[in-house]
């Protein structure tokens, strides 16, 4: 295990153009080739260019070889810039940053795997469990309970360095994945640069997090006092193609520069577009512009293509009514009003970043997951305290230690047993029963399961958290036979939250089991809809296509599953039927 601190220190920026970087794009994009030949590993097999060119703002992906597709688990990595260049940069980049965080994670040599309560008593420098509580947010558990709710789950620890304070901590990296998932890996030509792309980017989802979640009024900015010559250009583009461009100040109280940018071709929406909804922070404002709208571009496939991007840090609004908290503001701001915190010297720029973050109680930790081969400087940053869009909103550690217990213990019957131990401290805990429904879920038990279920529905549970729990037990009732309760179920989570693309694919199933096809078609559709790249559904719609006798759609919905994932077999032998006429 790496347990070296990572100082930041001088790196002066020799490429400023759309962003700022050590070097130029193609010096990036040669340096991360001539790794690859040293290496031997077969991790880019190309980097393509994937827009159709009415923005004339370039998207590249970068392929991934046989290597890294098997670490990261998919095909390609996106990358965005207002040039080719720094598209391509940005695609390579986020292709080295992924395949050396899924590597780190996969590697058990980075990790000591043991107890809270063990490594207490062998005095190892633990981060203080105040940490894990901020982490979650949680102002009403006491530091006691949580030490006996995790004393006895196996967690993976690791070494992470607090760039404030300089101290090398073991910090409990399960836990931490858990809440912040894939949201802080990231990798540049230095480790200063990686850093303050990490750092930028957790801030960047927490203030998308709270801005969507209390629907926050913030600033408009005036797209006229944008003066950065490469931020005009991008601007004046959208505007000759009459696509309408909104941009928010989402700072807040960060102190760090987020504008958020929402942009529609009322032209070609919904028809053949999407309303595209995305945010950029950097530590210059009008980077950050540059950052949010050539993502903009890089989700929106042009505004002309029936592209189907997935929302991450901001949800995908299906219609301007939802988002009239941003577009109907009165006043707008100057980008110049916005905080500053630019410097040619980016070691100056992580240094005002902790003091505007330590201002409101957050302090920065970051992972070395540099990997040994491909020497890509590397890292995952954690800032205890940030909010994700995608994560629970449950303040209480409690939901967290849970989910260790179901994520780290394998044994049924010991997660079981663990589950409730901690019932014994938190015995009206809905979550808790939530989990129990799961477990006896796995092992078969589907009666029990659904009892738990239908209990943790009684114990009050948050709102946001209640159509997990229809989901579930719609999934038991499901496969217990009892389609009409299931669908009963599941309609109950709809009501709560209808962009659940596991719900919609829970019913087409239930609906499919009673015949109706052309409802069931109509609730894969929209799990496909919400998730893109789920190659399940596709191959659920051609299986309903194909009952009801559209068998040019049946074989393109096949088609298109065997594409995102050929293991799917039931597809495989669908299309070859559907060639010989069977």
């Amino acid at each position: 295990m790496n347990n070296a601190p990572i100082r930041p220190a001088d790196c002066f920026k020799q490429y400023t153009l759309d962003q700022d970087k050590v070097c130029s794009p193609m010096e990036t994009v040669n340096r991360f080739k001539a790794r690859l030949v040293e290496v031997q590993l077969d991790i880019l097999k190309e980097v393509r260019r994937i827009d159709n060119g009415r923005l004339d703002i370039p998207v590249y992906f970068s392929v991934c070889g046989k290597d890294a597709q098997a670490v990261i688990g998919n095909k390609k990595q996106m990358g965005k810039g207002s040039s080719p260049e720094q598209s391509q940069a940005s695609a390579c980049m986020e292709l080295a940053e992924r395949f050396s965080f899924f590597s780190f994670k996969q590697n058990e040599e980075n990790f000591i795997t043991d107890t809270y309560a063990n490594l207490k008593q062998s005095g190892q420098p633990l981060l203080p469990l105040v940490r894990l509580l901020l982490s979650v947010h949680d102002e009403h558990t006491d530091i006691a309970t949580l030490e006996r709710l995790i004393e006895d789950i196996p967690i993976q620890w690791t070494w992470a360095t607090n760039l404030g304070s300089g101290e090398v901590l073991l910090v409990p990296f399960s836990w931490f994945y858990a809440i912040n998932e894939f949201n802080g890996p990231s990798a540049g030509n230095t480790f200063e640069e990686a850093i303050l792309q990490g750092i930028s980017e957790l801030v960047e989802r927490h203030v998308c997090s709270l801005v969507n979640h209390h629907h926050l009024a913030t600033p408009a900015i005036d797209p006229a006092t944008v003066t950065d010559p490469v931020a005009r250009e991008l601007l004046d583009k959208f505007s000759k193609n009459n696509i309408e461009l909104y941009l928010n100040d989402f700072t807040l109280d960060t102190g760090i520069p987020t504008v958020a940018a929402l942009a529609i071709d009322r032209s070609t929406f919904p028809a053949s577009s999407e309303i595209v909804y995305t945010a950029g922070t950097t530590p210059d404002p009008e980077k950050a512009l540059i950052r949010a709208i050539t993502e903009v571009a890089q989700l929106a496939g042009d505004f002309n293509s029936q592209a189907n991007y997935v929302a991450s840090g901001l949800p995908k609004p299906l219609s301007m009514d939802e988002v009239r908290y941003l577009t109907d503001v009165e006043a707008a701001i100057s980008i110049h009003d916005m905080p500053t915190l630019a410097d040619n010297n980016m070691r100056v720029e992580i240094e005002r970043c902790l003091a505007a973050l330590s201002r409101i109680g957050l302090e920065v930790l970051v992972i070395n997951t540099m990997h040994d081969k491909l020497q890509v400087p590397a890292i995952y940053s954690i800032i205890p305290g940030c909010h994700f869009r995608e994560r629970s909103r449950i303040n209480n550690v409690g939901l967290f230690a849970a989910k260790l217990v179901t994520e780290r213990i394998a044994d049924l019957d010991q997660q079981l047993a663990q589950l409730l131990k901690m019932q014994q401290y938190l015995p009206d805990a809905y979550f808790l029963e939530y989990y129990l429904g799961k477990n006896m879920q796995a092992q078969g038990d589907l009666a029990t399961a659904v009892s738990h279920l239908e209990r943790a529905l009684t114990l009050n549970p948050e709102e946001e958290d209640v159509p997990y729990i229809y989901s579930h037990l719609g999934d038991c009732l499901k496969d217990l036979g009892e389609y009409d309760r299931a669908i009963a179920a599941l309609h109950k989570g709809r009501e709560y939250d209808d962009e659940r693309p596991d719900l919609h694919n829970l019913l087409g199933f239930c609906y499919f089991k009673r015949n109706e096809y052309e409802t069931a078609i109509s609730h894969f559709h929209r799990a496909v809809e919400l998730n893109p790249a789920s190659a399940i559904d596709y191959a659920n719609l051609g299986v309903n296509h194909r009952r009801l006798g559209s068998n040019d759609e049946a074989r393109r919905y096949f088609e298109l599953a065997l594409d995102l994932d050929p293991s799917i077999e039931f597809a495989r032998t669908h299309l070859a039927e559907l060639s010989t006429g069977n």
